[in-house]
C-alpha cells in the first residue's frame, strides 16, 4: 500500500510539473512563424483533399469551399467565425484561400488540440475523485509543495487566475481554455 502511495505520489509530482510546464509555454506562445506541423504523408493528403475542392482548379478555394473541407475534416465552425477566419486567410487580390494559408490554420488548429488533450491529462491525473473539479486548497498545496514550488503568495496569486470567484474548486476543462485563449 506504502509502494502505491509513494508511486502515486510521483506520477502526481510529474503530472504538476507538466500542468506546470504547460501553463508557463502556452501563455507565452505565438504562432506567426510556426513550421508546418504534418508529416510528407499529412502534407501530401491535405493537398490532394485541397485539390478535391478546388473546383475550378485556381489553386484557391472560395468561401463555400472551405466550408465543406474544414468539415469534411472535422473542424465545426459558426458561420459568422467561418466568415471572419475566411476574410483573414483570403489573398491580397480577394480571389479565395490558398493551400499555404489553410495549411498553416490547420497545423495551429491541430497543434491546439494537442495541446489541449495534454492539458487536459495532466489536470485528470489530479483530480482524485475524477469529477472534472479539483479542490483549489488541494491545488494550491500541490502548487507548493511539487515539482517546481511556489511561495504562498506566488500560489494565491496563480489561484486568483484559476479560481477567480474563490469557489474552493475549479472545473480544469475552463482552466484549459483560459489558458489556449
Amino acid at each position: 500500500m506504502m509502494d502505491y502511495l509513494k508511486q502515486n505520489l510521483e506520477q502526481q509530482q510529474k503530472n504538476l510539473k507538466v500542468i506546470y510546464t504547460l501553463m508557463i509555454t502556452l501563455k507565452s506562445i505565438s504562432y506567426e512563424n510556426e513550421d508546418r506541423l504534418f508529416s510528407d504523408a499529412e502534407d501530401k493528403k491535405y493537398r490532394e483533399n485541397f485539390q478535391l475542392f478546388d473546383r475550378d482548379g485556381d489553386e484557391r478555394i472560395s468561401f463555400f469551399e472551405l466550408q465543406e473541407l474544414l468539415t469534411s475534416i472535422g473542424y465545426i465552425y459558426e458561420e459568422q467565425e467561418l466568415s471572419e477566419l475566411y476574410k483573414e486567410l483570403e489573398d491580397s487580390e480577394g480571389q479565395g484561400i490558398r493551400s499555404d494559408a489553410l495549411f498553416i490554420l490547420v497545423s495551429k488548429k491541430k497543434r491546439e488540440q494537442d495541446r489541449e488533450e495534454q492539458l487536459i491529462e495532466a489536470f485528470k491525473s489530479v483530480d482524485l475523485e475524477n469529477t472534472g473539479y479539483i479542490q483549489s486548497e488541494y491545488f494550491k498545496e500541490l502548487l507548493m509543495t511539487m515539482g517546481y514550488r511556489f511561495t504562498e503568495d506566488e500560489a494565491d496569486e496563480y489561484m486568483k487566475f484559476i479560481d477567480p470567484k474563490n469557489e474552493g474548486k475549479f472545473l480544469y476543462i475552463d482552466i484549459v481554455k483560459k489558458i489556449l485563449k
